[in-house]
């Protein structure tokens, strides 16, 4: 069937999305008697309306839902399923991202968080630098086995693992780092390399627990998690001046735009455009002349 067929070069919760609203579009056709693989653009967008109007579904979430929908015909069209494809140009709700206002760690916290960590031991000081220095994602960090830094590539220790989408991941190990993961493992020689009490392996819920308490020790006030720091170690190689080729090796983003993102919400504010245009056109002093011209003013006679 077209419809596993589809989907069988996705996996984990990627596979499951995909899959769940794919499903959820071929019910709602079955409702309509419509026949999936015959259908016309209209009626792609009459399911459009159906998301957006009739269930209120916000824009960004029928652009979800729609994805794997399109994935579906343009993947049925290309394997000669269908004669054209009924989703290509089906217009959707308009939608903006807002700019994030997350900024991550600043040097200064983020040195106090991994300086927390390693004064904790074990596996929180394991924990702090895989997220903090490597930018691992939490299902990532989550997934490493001792096996996973034992090998040497050019005279370098390198973590290798598994990362998102399935994809392989090589990255040098530096000794900071690497003593953190020692500290973690100490003297076993497999299993997982972030462990819980009861020594099975740390789950996502356990590592944002493990993130929190670390951020307390280190003394900031805000709530930390995985992800902030994996934002954190990436700002702040921005901030130290690795290029922007690099840092998507660091981050593993497979669009420069994606890492940009990151670089942006560092930056909008302090370099933003305004600043140089209202130096080039204002005239040095005239503020103050006007605020005090406004002070005149506000004087009684």
């Amino acid at each position: 069937m077209i419809h596993d067929e589809y989907l069988l070069p996705y996996t984990g919760h990627t596979r499951d999305l995909y899959s769940y609203y794919l499903d959820r579009y071929l019910d709602w056709c079955a409702l309509q008697a419509y026949e999936p693989l015959t259908v016309t653009r209209a009626d792609v967008e009459r399911y459009v309306h159906h998301l957006h109007i009739e269930l209120g579904l916000r824009p960004s979430t029928v652009a979800t839902a729609l994805t794997p929908v399109r994935g579906f015909y343009r993947f049925g069209y290309h394997e000669g399923a269908m004669d054209r494809d009924p989703a290509v140009h089906a217009r959707r709700p308009r939608y903006y991202y807002r700019p994030s206002d997350t900024l991550g760690l600043e040097r200064s916290q983020l040195t106090a968080f991994l300086a927390a960590g390693a004064s904790m031991g074990g596996r929180y000081y394991a924990a702090a630098f895989l997220l903090g220095c490597m930018a691992l994602r939490a299902s990532e960090a989550c997934s490493l086995v001792v096996g996973d830094y034992q090998e040497t590539v050019r005279g370098h220790r390198v973590l290798a693992f598994t990362g998102k989408a399935g994809l392989p991941a090589q990255m040098p190990l530096p000794v900071p780092v690497l003593r953190a993961l020692d500290a973690a493992v100490g003297e076993r020689t497999d299993g997982h390399i972030l462990l819980r009490l009861d020594g099975l392996p740390l789950g996502r819920s356990g590592l944002n627990t493990i993130v929190a308490t670390i951020g307390r020790r280190a003394g900031i006030e805000h709530r930390i998690s995985p992800h902030m720091l994996r934002h954190s170690a990436i700002t702040n190689a921005l901030e130290a001046g690795a290029s922007l080729r690099k840092v998507m090796d660091l981050a593993r983003h497979s669009e420069p735009r994606t890492t940009m993102r990151y670089d942006r919400n560092r930056t909008q504010l302090d370099d933003h455009a305004v600043h140089a245009l209202v130096s080039f056109i204002v005239p040095v002093g005239a503020e103050d002349t006007e605020t005090a011209s406004s002070r005149g003013a506000a004087s009684p006679g």
